[in-house]
């Protein structure tokens, strides 16, 4: 009889692991899932709801490099990862002030089940997305990489003086292009609540232009300064490897109401998975109503300050 308890005993905790292992693959599977829908989502967003154009003279034909399908994707999984490590401390935390059991298996299942609020919500924002007009945005300061001027003049000054550079092609490792007020102040963009305040600094402003490593052939003889600071310019084509668009105002400021229906949306799946992790922790460890509440709190505002939420 005890070897037959004892056997019973033994599969009864295998079949309670392998359940255990089962339970924590589902949660990576939905994990995985919720990364794949939120890159998907917002690589949709940015490539069919986004016009993004150059505010600054001589870039104005071109439009702004946008992020690959890759790249997106790698920045939602990093996102995504983020917010588990961000409620995995903090329950960790949580479990260590109060001397919980760790009961580290069930912990991991129980986060990774909670991004499933982030699937459902992405699935509710998906037909509003294919309803909402397009958001059109201005680059007014950005940062360019490897860049070649042809058939290009450029006037200004470097440090050792006034310049006038005339070449067929001019390359330049970096520039950092802006628009600035007549006294080369920049203006709080962030502070434009309107499209008209924004139409009215841009007609205020202009462009100017910070140089690096500039280099050019002028009679045979290669030329090259460090810096150059360009009062002027002009050229018939420009390409460049890369660009980072520093500051960009958006130009029309009429948010109709599905746009902040999925804002809302957006911040509300977050608050969700809080709160899904909190009543979880209260069901596994037997905690408090007032210690589990306090562990969503907490994990919801610390995904708002890191810009996760």
């Amino acid at each position: 009889m005890a070897g037959r308890d004892l056997l019973r005993r033994i599969l009864e905790q295998v079949k309670e692991s392998k359940w255990s292992l089962l339970k924590l693959l589902r949660g990576l599977a939905i994990f995985i899932v919720s990364a794949l829908m939120l890159g998907s989502y917002s690589a949709y967003i940015l490539y069919n709801k986004l016009d993004l154009r150059f505010g600054l003279r001589g870039f104005e034909y071109m439009r702004p490099p946008l992020p690959t399908f890759q790249q997106i994707m790698f920045s939602r999984t990093i996102q995504i990862a983020m917010a588990f490590g961000v409620i995995a401390l903090v329950m960790f935390l949580m479990l260590f002030l109060k001397g919980f059991e760790w009961k580290l298996i069930s912990l991991i299942t129980l986060i990774l089940h909670s991004f499933i609020i982030l699937i459902i919500f992405t699935a509710i924002q998906i037909p509003i997305a294919f309803n909402i007009p397009k958001a059109s945005y201005m680059v007014v300061d950005a940062r360019f990489e490897n860049l070649t001027l042809y058939n290009a003049t450029l006037l200004g000054i470097s440090p050792e003086g006034p310049v006038k550079i005339s070449s067929e092609a001019i390359s330049v490792n970096h520039a950092k292009v802006y628009r600035g007020f007549p006294n080369k102040t920049i203006p709080e963009w962030f502070r434009l609540t309107t499209r008209g305040d924004v139409e009215r600094v841009i007609n205020q402003t202009k462009t100017y232009m910070n140089l690096t490593s500039v280099k050019w052939v002028e009679k045979g003889v290669k030329r090259t300064l460090e810096k150059l600071s360009v009062s002027s310019w002009s050229w018939d084509r420009v390409v460049f490897s890369n660009s980072v668009a520093e500051q960009c105002v958006r130009m029309d400021y009429e948010i109709g109401f599905l746009e902040r229906l999925m804002g809302l949306l957006s911040l509300s799946s977050w608050a969700v998975v809080a709160a899904y992790n909190a009543i979880g922790f209260k069901k596994l460890y037997q905690a408090s109503k007032f210690y589990s509440t306090l562990t969503g709190i907490l994990i919801f505002i610390i995904l708002l300050m890191i810009g996760v939420a």
